[in-house]
């Protein structure tokens, strides 16, 4: 009994189990949000709007992020956008790119386009260290011009865009972008490139993943190897998606590091690399997903029971702006 529960565990805690199950939640909020418009353009029977979709527009909501920031107070129009920004920080701070690691859908289509690559050539190839240094070098360029982009814009601007229509539907804009063939294309050559070189667009291109890259630095949970047990097989670094040289490290401090805690299951020595929190208290590796889902959870959760996660919009607003033929146009406006 205790073997099978053992084996529940490892299945229900391991890295494709978690991303495909919050994969699937995204997915399915995304084909909802597909029924919603075509209600709201009179082609099918009323469905709920979902708030998961938020995640379709996260430079809207972190510019919304950073007015709540320095005092432009709450967003109560678009509630989901804050809540899943709060939700990738705090997991982020705490442990070390939770959001990255086991919940960004983007990450999960990337990674299986990777593990893709490993089938059919065996492996994925890494590019020489001046390269990679310098795309990881320009991810964060992105991300920091972007912070400085979303620090500046005033407060009383960041506010009123909030109130727009345009804000209320680009969800559904960028949605609808999946049929655009440029738009496919750009994505099929990402994954091409991906399944050769393994997580391009989240090492490389991706600003958000810069920014939760250098929260994660400060995170006080961590790997740590010991080295007088270690010997030196290498397994943890040869496992690791995210090209960190475990095998030398003392503490797992490398801001690529997305808690995925492969490393600590390939290694045969007991207790040689061990996943920690403060006062050196170990954590499970398969706790770790399991503290992940706990934190999202509870941001959601309270957010949620709190009022702040459904947006007060009425579905009949949004009807009036697909029927306006807002949807279809680049420029923000009114009803």
């Amino acid at each position: 009994m205790d073997s099978l529960l053992g084996r529940v565990r490892a299945a229900v805690t391991s890295r494709w189990f978690v991303k495909t199950a919050f994969l699937s939640i995204f997915l399915v909020s995304c084909i909802q949000l597909l029924r919603f418009l075509a209600w709201a353009r009179g082609a099918g029977p009323y469905v709920r709007r979902p708030e998961a979709v938020a995640g379709l527009l996260p430079v809207g909501h972190f510019t919304s992020f950073f007015a709540w920031v320095r005092g432009g107070g709450w967003d109560q129009y678009l509630p989901a956008g804050l809540v899943i920004i709060l939700g990738a920080v705090a997991t982020s701070l705490l442990l070390k790119r939770g959001f990255c690691g086991w919940i960004c859908p983007v990450g999960t289509v990337c990674e299986a386009s990777a593990s893709l690559g490993r089938r059919l050539f065996g492996r994925n190839f890494v590019p020489p260290k001046p390269l990679d240094i310098a795309g990881r070098a320009f991810r964060y360029l992105l991300a920091a011009l972007a912070v400085f982009f979303l620090i500046t814009v005033p407060v009383q601007a960041a506010t009123e865009f909030r109130v727009l229509p345009y804000m209320w539907t680009a969800d559904m804009k960028i949605l609808l972008q999946f049929g655009n063939p440029v738009f496919l294309a750009v994505i099929g050559v990402a994954l091409g490139l991906t399944a050769l070189i393994g997580p391009f667009w989240c090492r490389y291109l991706c600003p958000l993943g810069g920014i939760y890259s250098a929260l994660g630095i400060a995170s006080p949970c961590a790997v740590r190897r010991d080295a007088e047990t270690c010997i030196d097989c290498g397994r943890c670094s040869s496992i690791c998606h995210a090209y960190v040289d475990v095998q030398h490290a003392q503490r797992v401090w490398n801001p690529e590091c997305d808690g995925c805690m492969d490393c600590v299951k390939v290694c045969p020595v007991d207790d040689c690399l061990v996943a920690e929190a403060p006062g050196r208290t170990r954590i499970a590796a398969w706790a770790w997903p399991v503290l992940v889902v706990v934190v999202w959870g509870l941001i959601w959760g309270f957010a949620l029971a709190s009022g702040n996660w459904n947006t007060p919009i009425p579905a009949d607003a949004f009807k009036r702006i697909v029927e306006s033929g807002q949807l279809e146009t680049r420029t923000p406006g009114g009803f």
